[in-house]
């Protein structure tokens, strides 16, 4: 008869994990959630950015519209302002004490244009030829647009932000560039005006990315004055 002391208890293995697949487990977890976030992250800047930037460009399509729009009228005198050109009967200039003999343009520079015109077309009205000035602040990067009215001036509005350039240039009918800022004596012969506005989203991107708008003008009533 054996003795029963003599036999071996084996321990009975009970359920789980060590300790080094614990360490294991919650290491790869972890990795995975930043792969996720890090994902995540790089994907909301993204979309961050390509909404930002799109707002940029559509801002300066709408002010680079207007500029268009605008100096296609220079010249258009309902008021008799310019010299020249006859006045609409009822209509008065909302320009302050208009000196005689006004050029069209009175302003030609680089970054800066004022002219007269009926941008508003309200000829009918006491009020009819405007004075408008495009100018380029380099220190706050705007593009701003002033007009002066019969009341006084309406003050400079920006008219697009974040912009890192404007380039203006004017040519005469045979297509020579002037040179800027243009001469009194030359006001009068312009005849195309070519305008740059480049803006960059120096703000939300690590990388500037440069976004250019070209147009080029013929201002429909320079030339048609006797």
């Amino acid at each position: 008869m054996r003795d029963h002391r003599d036999r071996t208890i084996r321990p009975r293995r009970e359920g789980g994990f060590t300790l080094a697949e614990v360490l294991i487990a919650s290491t790869v977890s972890m990795i995975v959630l930043i792969g996720l976030y890090l994902l995540y992250d790089v994907n909301q800047a993204t979309l961050i950015r390509g909404e930002q930037q799109t707002d940029l460009q559509q801002n300066a399509r709408i002010g680079m519209d207007r500029i268009v729009r605008e100096l296609r009228l220079v010249g258009s005198d309902p008021s008799g302002t310019l010299s020249g050109v006859p006045a609409i009967p009822g209509a008065t200039t909302s320009c302050p004490a208009p000196p005689a003999a006004l050029q069209a343009i009175e302003t030609a520079e680089a970054t800066c244009v004022r002219f007269y015109a009926d941008v508003d077309f309200d000829w009918v009205a006491p009020l009819a030829t405007e004075r408008v000035e495009y100018s380029y602040n380099c220190a706050t990067q705007r593009l701003r647009r002033q007009v002066w009215t019969a009341t006084g001036t309406a003050g400079a509005q920006p008219l697009a932000e974040r912009v890192t350039a404007l380039t203006i240039a004017y040519y005469d009918a045979a297509g020579n560039l002037f040179p800027t800022p243009v001469l009194a004596t030359s006001l009068g012969s312009i005849r195309r005006i070519s305008v740059i506005v480049t803006t960059a989203d120096t703000v939300t991107g690590r990388v500037p990315q440069p976004f250019t708008l070209r147009a080029e003008i013929r201002p429909r009533n320079l030339g048609l004055r006797p």
